[in-house]
């Protein structure tokens, strides 16, 4: 069971800033918001790189704090070993 202060969205890189921050643009939204990486991210050493896929979190208590939570996969690979978009 989630957590029922968070809301979740999801978003595309568009910006990668110093000190760890990205620029997303949320999709439900069209907005660019500032978010920086969850610490699971950070110790599992996961790199985003620009027009990537996340979800994003914010905590509805302090909404200018978003940070990234998951990289969605991009890429799927068929059976005969095919990368295809």
């Amino acid at each position: 069971m989630g957590k029922s202060w968070v809301l979740e969205l999801e978003g595309e890189i568009v910006e990668v800033l110093p000190a760890g921050q990205y620029r997303v643009r949320l999709d439900e939204m069209d907005l660019v918001i500032s978010c920086y990486k969850a610490g699971k991210m950070k110790q599992s050493h996961i790199s985003i790189i620009l027009w990537d896929r996340v979800k994003v979190e914010v905590n509805t208590y302090d909404p200018t704090k978003w940070r990234i939570i998951y990289r969605c996969p991009t890429k799927t690979q068929n059976v005969d070993n095919s990368v295809t978009l």
